[in-house]
């Protein structure tokens, strides 16, 4: 081919490259009908802004449902909210000594969706900021089973209605671990090949003002190579809000009560079942003294359970039921998983979006 033929072939493939037409972002890596799935393999700053820009107009309206949301509940604007956070807390001081990175993916997903970067991160706080003004919203619930050759969790994230915006939640898939969350949010609970993390409040303990919020804690937390060395972080670095804990691994299952002044650790027995909602069983850190030990709907349901004698095949059959079923899954509740940590092979990992009943298996 002569050298004029050859170089209108080389102008005719960067035009048919240049026109191309781009991958939807939030199809680009699968194709779910109702779940986002975005792929972190850059820095912090990098996945933060892949976020942003990806789901921007989701993104957008998550932040001002929240906003509306929380400042209708508490009376209170932005401007009081800041002075919450930067004047008298230490959050933002607990941030940068203990994840600092995560402070950028925060600054990453503001700037991609064209948001101020305080209020992404007063958004990522929100339920810091509702504790810190009250009593925290109540919900959520998990349930575990501890056996020879496989362990179980399954989890069921209720949020206010103001903090499901589309709907849809999102899968952040970075190389070993999934974040499972909403658009602006840098986590709410997750799963690795190493351990699984569900949280569930326990609004009626004390808080620790100075201590880690926690959709930091849950990512550190999924950073972590052993549930031994996932206590370590509890125990050692302060937690902004009372939760509840259960992780669980191949080898263990874990439930703690962490609080300003106590971390309660149970840890299940073999062939066990343990499950948790919102109410401390253990912990009795109470923010008002003479608090009286109450339980809820949810766990009364979960407790009449008759799981005596069973396989833990028929006990994964079952936990998935009753997640499936009022009141564990109610109109607040956001996402579900289940996982199956198998002894010699990694783990089976379904997550749903409850609203839709998509169900995806996930692999690692």
């Amino acid at each position: 081919m002569c050298p004029v033929r050859n170089s209108l072939f080389a102008v005719l493939i960067l035009v048919f490259i240049g026109c191309s037409p781009k991958k939807d972002p939030k199809k680009q890596e699968h194709s779910f009908q109702s779940i986002y799935y975005i792929e972190q393999d850059s820095d912090a700053y990098a996945n933060g802004k892949h976020h942003g820009s990806a789901l921007k107009e989701e993104v957008i309206l998550q932040v001002n449902e929240w906003h509306k949301g929380i400042t209708d509940a508490l009376n209170i604007d932005q401007d009081s909210m800041h002075n919450i956070v930067h004047k008298h807390t230490g959050f933002v001081k607990a941030i940068e000594k203990y994840a600092p990175e995560l402070l950028e993916e925060i600054n990453g997903i503001a700037d991609g969706a064209g948001l101020d970067r305080d209020l992404v991160l007063l958004f990522n706080l929100g339920e810091e900021i509702y504790n810190f003004c009250t009593s925290n919203y109540e919900s959520c619930s998990n349930m575990a089973y501890r056996g020879t050759d496989k362990n179980i969790l399954v989890y069921n994230q209720d949020l206010p209605k103001f903090l499901h915006g589309s709907g849809q939640p999102i899968l952040l898939r970075h190389r070993d671990h999934f974040v499972f969350t909403m658009p602006g949010s840098i986590a709410l609970s997750g799963v690795s090949e190493n351990l699984a993390v569900s949280c569930n409040s326990l609004p009626m303990l004390n808080m620790n003002i100075e201590g880690l919020p926690l959709v930091f804690v849950v990512r550190k937390l999924l950073q972590m190579e052993s549930i031994s060395e996932a206590r370590h972080f509890i125990e050692h670095i302060p937690m902004a809000i009372a939760q509840n804990l259960m992780l669980v691994s191949g080898e263990e299952v874990v439930n703690l009560e962490i609080s300003k002044n106590e971390v309660n650790v149970h840890t299940a027995k073999m062939d066990s079942v343990y499950y948790h909602t919102n109410f401390p069983i253990q912990n009795s850190d109470y923010k008002t003294a003479g608090y009286q030990h109450r339980t809820c709907n949810r766990y009364l349901f979960l407790d009449s359970l008759d799981m005596a004698a069973k396989s833990p095949e028929d006990l994964s059959k079952l936990f998935e039921k009753a997640f499936a079923t009022r009141p564990i899954k109610n109109d607040e509740t956001y996402l579900q998983f289940l996982v199956t940590y198998q002894k010699e092979s990694k783990p089976i990992l379904q997550f749903i979006n409850p609203r839709t009943n998509e169900s995806v298996s996930l692999t690692f």
